[in-house]
């Protein structure tokens, strides 16, 4: 019987003794910011993580992020790319509503970082299956050669399953959530999935959604590293941390509020 102090130094490539082993640098230290200082006190972003976003139809999921990228954009640099099947054909239009600059600088720096800050990926040009695997694939290739560092997916229902038929759904969600943190943590980038509650919850209009109603699986929960789920009130919104993973990366539960200009859409920290 070998000891394990006798183990060979040229064993297994993925079998480290502990003082060995590669250390991740501390969230704290590579955290970046929402562009909004009070959502910051419940959320920060960093490279490798998957944050999940919930809320009823209607309550403002798709443009809260929205005017986060655009805003991290302009005071950062950073560059998206964006799976929005439901809102691709105005996706230009709504960008430029939310772009909250005053003319004339607004529209030349609109159009510079429309031209390349943004990547949208096409469900309507293309003769691919819309598969989770086809969309991470542009991913990474965006992520490699355009140094693209976001990712919105909006929303998961659109994404077409290969799940087999005798695989349970909760079990295939499971997988793919599994893929996604593989890719952002390998490629270093955030990703962020809109993914929708289930029927039952929004026909129950009294009632906020949990993260444990997300249509179809449990694993929503379970395995994102941040949680947010978005609730409106006329125009008035109210963000709500229901899972925070890591140290430095924002704190749960933990909520904070915005006003909503309904001709623009633009969110404006109360």
């Amino acid at each position: 019987m070998v000891e394990l102090y006798d183990f060979p130094h040229q064993g297994p490539t993925d079998l480290f003794w502990v003082e060995e082993l590669p250390q991740q640098e501390p969230i704290g230290n590579v955290a970046f910011s929402t562009s909004y200082p009070e959502l910051d006190e419940i959320l920060l972003f960093y490279p490798g993580q998957f944050v999940v976003v919930t809320g009823v139809p209607g309550s403002g999921k798709s443009t809260l992020l929205l005017n986060i990228l655009c805003r991290i954009a302009r005071q950062d640099g950073r560059k998206s790319f964006l799976y929005v099947p439901e809102n691709e054909g105005f996706l230009r239009d709504k960008l430029h509503a939310l772009w909250d600059i005053p003319q004339p600088a607004a529209e030349r720096g609109f159009n510079f970082y429309m031209g390349t800050h943004f990547v949208c990926l096409s469900s309507r040009f293309t003769d691919q299956h819309r598969t989770l695997k086809w969309i991470l694939s542009r991913v990474e290739w965006a992520v490699n050669e355009l140094g693209v560092s976001m990712v919105l997916v909006d929303p998961w229902n659109e994404i077409e399953r290969t799940k087999p038929k005798d695989m349970a759904l909760t079990d295939y969600i499971g997988e793919c959530i599994g893929a996604i943190k593989d890719s952002c943590r390998a490629f270093g980038y955030t990703f962020i999935m809109v993914a929708h509650p289930t029927k039952a919850v929004n026909e129950n209009g009294g009632r906020t959604p949990a993260l444990y109603d997300i249509e179809g699986s449990a694993n929503w929960a379970n395995k994102c590293d941040n949680g947010l789920i978005v609730v409106r009130d006329g125009n008035s919104c109210r963000v709500i941390s229901a899972k925070t993973r890591e140290l430095g990366a924002g704190k749960s539960p933990g909520q904070c509020w915005f006003n909503v200009d309904p001709r623009t859409g633009r969110f404006t920290a109360v």
